[in-house]
């Protein structure tokens, strides 16, 4: 695809909503034909990097002990240790909102299983279960890398609709967003299984890109 051909097109969507009182998302929408999303083969669930952003932030939710604790406290407000994480358990009601108020979460290797226990249930229903963070890892520099992704995951239903940044970013820096979730997407859906793909603001119409 042509990324200036997709810029326009992007624009053309973006010119077409009015403005609103809060800064809209642009959505790539991709429809899907001859392929079962349920199957392993096509299934998607998977973390893409966007080259120019998200456009806006997101909150981050860390389970971690220790010197990664006190260093995930300086980057997220939603930080849990060992006995909070456990504590929680008995709360259903309030994990789910303490789910709901984070985009992703990441972990120490060593509460993986502890998450997955008390968590498991609330998270893995949301698509949430969290990355675990190897102990040598710049904890900077993930939480840069997931603050400039977007979780791609498929259900049942032969389309998803993916986020590629904001309608104050420009078209041409949404267009390579949207060519680097196409490249992402296509390795997991050969380019012949996809039926088409719109791009749209979050209440604008869809404007055809093939």
């Amino acid at each position: 695809m042509d990324k200036k051909e997709i810029a326009a097109k992007i624009k053309e969507a973006i010119d077409a909503s009015p403005d609103r009182k809060f800064t809209e998302s642009v959505d790539a929408c991709f429809n899907f034909k001859d392929v079962d999303m349920e199957s392993s083969e096509h299934r998607l669930n998977v973390n893409i990097l966007l080259p120019k952003g998200r456009g806006k932030g997101i909150e981050i939710g860390v389970f971690a002990d220790g010197d990664m604790n006190v260093k995930a406290k300086k980057l997220s407000t939603h930080v849990l240790d060992k006995n909070e994480t456990q504590s929680y358990a008995g709360d259903r009601r309030k994990m789910r909102k303490y789910a709901s108020e984070c985009y992703t979460f990441l972990a120490q290797p060593e509460l993986m299983a502890i998450v997955g226990k008390n968590w498991g249930v609330v998270l893995g229903s949301r698509g949430k279960m969290p990355q675990p963070v190897p102990p040598n890892a710049d904890l900077n520099a993930v939480f840069e890398r997931f603050k400039n992704s977007v979780r791609v995951k498929s259900k049942k239903a032969p389309n998803i609709n993916v986020p590629i940044g904001t309608r104050a970013m420009t078209p041409d820096d949404l267009a390579e967003n949207l060519l680097a979730v196409y490249s992402n997407i296509e390795r997991q859906i050969p380019d012949e299984n996809i039926r088409s793909l719109f791009v749209k603001t979050t209440m604008g119409k869809p404007v055809k890109i093939r």
